[in-house]
């Protein structure tokens, strides 16, 4: 099987890092629109314009290849001392999961073939990043990508973000749990066992959270600001602009996500509005204005 073919297996010898703490040990399991392809691209190829100009290039080919031996050889080709070929840049993870439909490098591993998942995932340290719920879905309302995250082009053109969270939120509660390639599943889910999420990174404050895990694991990628892939459609909008009643349906559907936060980082106030103030575009210009007309719906947690 193709499965042997990675080139990635240069970790076991390295050595310990600094003060004999963890070595080389993590995997990604790339929760959609947390911040995963900079992940990837980062650990396939390291910072900087011509590590992105190779990682578009290697996902276009890998994208427009429909076979796993054709993707392991573009991988291959691609990998140097060092490198990891994480979730979505994997040849293995391709194959459409038959419980979820998207692609296995955004469904839950509990859903995976398990011999896949034993090969991925070894007995490495399982690592993703955990997102605000309502900032991760204005991030895909401001992305408009109709395959992923969803598109509004009704709501998009008048920025009504709240409008468009409210319609996920009723379409998935109608039903509709995978639309979009698998963005709308509960973060939770890629926590469960098996192959569950060992290693919670704040994606609150990214980049420097999971700058400071690599380097805690022995890694030297860094990821600088321009490295970062992130939305760019309607910069002013955020979580302080969703009804109390569109947040009550978030709390809903995202119950298991709101007790993760508070659990991993001690972000326990299901109600704070928040912005990602290390990602350039990702507050409003305005944010202390902002605050003030912000939406705080205490009182309705569910739960």
């Amino acid at each position: 099987s193709s499965m042997h073919h990675s080139s990635v297996d240069a970790g076991e010898a390295v050595a310990p890092a600094a003060g004999g703490r963890a070595r080389r040990d993590l995997v990604l399991m790339h929760i959609p629109y947390n911040f995963g392809h900079t992940t990837e691209k980062i650990a396939a190829f390291g910072s900087g314009p011509v590590a992105m100009a190779k990682y578009l290039a290697l996902e276009a080919a890998l994208e427009s290849s429909h076979d796993t031996e054709a993707r392991w050889q573009l991988v291959n080709e691609s990998s140097s001392t060092g490198s990891e070929f994480w979730g979505h840049l994997d040849p293995d993870l391709f194959q459409p999961s038959e419980v979820t439909g998207c692609p296995l490098y955004f469904t839950p591993a509990k859903y995976w073939p398990t011999d896949i998942a034993q090969s991925y995932f070894q007995d490495k340290t399982i690592f993703g990043m955990l997102r605000d719920p309502y900032e991760r879905l204005v991030a895909m309302f401001r992305g408009n990508m109709k395959g992923y995250g969803g598109s509004y082009p009704e709501f998009f053109k008048t920025c009504d973000v709240n409008g468009a969270v409210r319609k996920m939120m009723t379409d998935y509660l109608a039903g509709d749990k995978y639309a979009a390639d698998c963005t709308f599943i509960p973060q939770a889910e890629y926590f469960d066992e098996p192959f569950g999420i060992d290693l919670a990174v704040d994606n609150r404050r990214f980049p420097d959270s999971l700058n400071e895990v690599f380097a805690e694991h022995g890694y030297d990628f860094h990821i600088a600001e321009n490295d970062i892939l992130h939305v760019l459609g309607c910069p002013e909008v955020w979580a302080g602009d969703l009804s109390c009643d569109t947040k009550a349906l978030v709390k809903q559907v995202y119950a298991r996500d709101f007790e993760l936060l508070c659990k991993n980082f001690g972000y326990c106030d299901q109600d704070e509005n928040c912005c990602i103030e290390g990602v350039p575009m990702m507050c409003p210009s305005n944010l202390e204005e902002k605050r003030k007309t912000a939406t705080y719906c205490s009182g309705t947690s569910s739960g």
